[in-house]
């Protein structure tokens, strides 16, 4: 970060009294934005002022006295993170925010917020830095400062119901506060009983198609989203007067404000007081809007963070509602094109999400790429008091196992194969991650032996147990594709000789390995004469060393062709394996 702005009194590192009624960094963080951030220290206290809110840039000279600084990409364990906060003070920023690292703040950092004057706030990671960003400048709105409206400052923010009857009192009709899409939000108490359009627009909580048909044809709608103003629609057969204004933070449009004649002629100061109430809105739309978003947000992040395993249990468990000593287990679902399909898996994993969602409340979905993960919370032991533990295991199990069929009916129904993993039960949240890694596991076996574009349309549903042996040779190739000096050498080669060569020894190979080295079954399954493979046989020998006679050299061999992910063809029926069938 370049030199500051100057600034006039006070000196560096020292802030302003705050004015009478000035937003405060705790009325900012009291106004919303605190539930987003974790504060680390705020030497000042609560009643430092805040004069605005403004992004960390180290390449670019800016005022920053008393402006709250959001460091966007900076992470609290970070080595750079106490430069950060140094320069922050140096510009005599009131607070910093930072990124919440899963190692917490490095000690470097925890040693500067000891010395300098600015307040160090870390980010949850349930909220994105636009939505914080939003947060903050809500907050500053409602809480004083340039252009800040007056009216109505009591109604807590995002309030919307309260701020609609405020608004009804102080412009004298019916208020009904609506979003971007003619959605209700709120609307006011009616003094002499709702108009028909009013009534309809409340009860369908959001205006009826034909009055935005109509509203679109006489040009009113593009009237009101263009003007800073308050437009007018006059009386008609059956509605009274309105006056509507648009509610903008910037140029942006949050919504809308709309006053209805409440059984007397608006009066001459409606139209004043309906533009301040569009001020005083703003920072409550704001919120209303960044809080609905978020929530989501801080739900799918907080499912994430328990998948990856993270050391926050209690937070993440709070914010889903659950306890930390919650039992769970985790199921993966896969949508498998049929051959010759081109569609997109997506509709199928959406349909499977709602099913988990809609008729398991308890029930996470979180969508990963072409994979959906389901953390599914199950009843603990004060629910079932009387089962032993085992009981209580297999119980949860089969309810796993259950949501496992329906999240398969699901995939099936919308025209795709469904291949679905269930997870081991565990005994807690923080081992949400081990049944997680089991179902990719589970999930990596049945793709492998379920590719894409096969004719097959099967549900298949399983367990660990269910391809116990698969899995545990896929545990031990993934063990050893690590080690040093890599066990696949002789497979690499041949692999670049099918390439360079447009040959399918390795096939070959991989077909023999996996029928034990017998001959007549290898071929009939390639579908070639056994002289034509005893040939193929004697090429590996003669071009790449193979022993075939060798036990290590085939278990090499074979760890080398898993590792490569190359598998061996298998005859019709025998892809199934152990996995369970779930029939139409």
């Amino acid at each position: 970060m370049s030199v500051p702005v100057p600034n006039p009194e006070p000196s560096p590192g020292q802030h302003a009294a705050p004015a009478a009624d000035a937003p405060t960094l705790g009325s900012v963080l009291a106004a919303g934005a605190g539930e987003a951030v974790e504060v680390v220290s705020v030497p000042g206290g609560p009643g430092v002022p805040v004069r605005g809110v403004g992004l960390y840039d180290p390449g670019e000279t800016f005022a920053a006295r008393d402006h709250v600084l959001v460091a966007v990409g900076v992470d609290a364990s970070s080595a750079t993170a106490a430069g950060v906060l140094q320069a922050a003070a140096q510009a005599g920023a009131a607070a910093l925010v930072v990124r919440r690292g899963a190692a917490g703040p490095a000690q470097r950092l925890l040693d500067v917020a000891r010395v300098v004057p600015t307040a160090l706030l870390t980010r949850a990671p349930w909220v994105e830095w636009t939505e914080l960003v939003g947060l903050l400048r809500a907050g500053l709105a409602y809480g004083g400062g340039p252009g800040a409206a007056e009216p109505a400052t009591d109604v807590p923010l995002g309030d919307l119901p309260a701020l609609a009857n405020v608004f009804a009192t102080l412009v004298g009709g019916a208020v009904t506060i609506e979003d971007p899409e003619s959605r209700v939000l709120a609307f006011s108490r009616s003094e002499n009983g709702a108009d028909p359009l009013r009534r309809l627009t409340i009860l369908g909580q959001q205006v009826p198609r034909w009055r935005l048909a109509e509203l679109t044809a006489s040009g009113f709608l593009r009237t009101l989203w263009t003007t800073d103003d308050v437009v007018h629609r006059p009386a008609e057969e059956r509605f009274p007067e309105r006056l509507a204004v648009a509610v903008r933070a910037g140029a942006e449009v949050l919504g809308s404000i709309w006053v209805a004649a409440d059984g007397a002629p608006l009066g001459d100061g409606a139209r004043q007081a309906l533009r301040e109430a569009a001020r005083t809105a703003a920072p409550h739309l704001l919120h209303h809007r960044l809080r609905s978003r978020t929530g989501s947000t801080r739900r799918r992040q907080a499912v994430r963070a328990l998948l990856d395993g993270t050391p926050d249990v209690a937070s993440a468990a709070a914010t889903l509602g659950l306890t930390p000593r919650t039992p769970c287990a985790v199921l993966s679902v896969l949508a498998v094109p049929g051959e010759g399909s081109a569609a997109d898996p997506g509709r199928a994993l959406h349909l499977a999400a709602l099913q988990a969602t809609a008729h398991h409340p308890a029930g996470f979905a979180l969508r990963d790429g072409d994979r959906l993960d389901v953390l599914l919370p199950l009843p603990g032991p004060e629910g079932a008091a009387e089962t032993d533990g085992p009981g209580r295991h297999r119980t949860a199990a089969l309810q796993a196992r259950r949501l496992g069929g329906e999240l398969a009916g699901a995939v099936r129904g919308a025209g795709f194969r469904p291949l679905v993993a269930v997870g081991a039960v565990r005994e807690a949240l923080d081992e949400a991650v081990d049944s997680c890694r089991a179902a990719h596991l589970v999930l990596r076996v049945l793709r492998e032996r379920h590719p894409a574009g096969g004719a097959e349309r099967t549900a298949v549903v399983a367990e660990e147990a269910d391809v116990r042996a698969a899995l545990d040779a896929l545990r031990v190739v993934d063990a050893v594709s690590t080690l040093s000096p890599a066990v696949d050498g002789p497979v690499r080669e041949l692999l670049a000789h099918d390439v360079a060569h447009r040959t399918d020894l390795a096939g070959t190979l991989a077909a023999y390995l996996d029928r034990f080295g017998d001959v007549p079954a290898t071929a009939r399954l390639l579908g070639v004469h056994p002289n034509t493979l005893r040939y193929r046989l004697r090429r590996l020998s003669d071009l790449f060393g193979l022993d075939l006679a060798d036990p290590d050299t085939r278990l090499l061999a074979d760890l080398g062709l898993r590792a490569a992910g190359l598998l061996p063809p298998r005859a019709a029926g025998a892809a199934a394996g152990t996995a369970e069938r779930e029939e139409d």
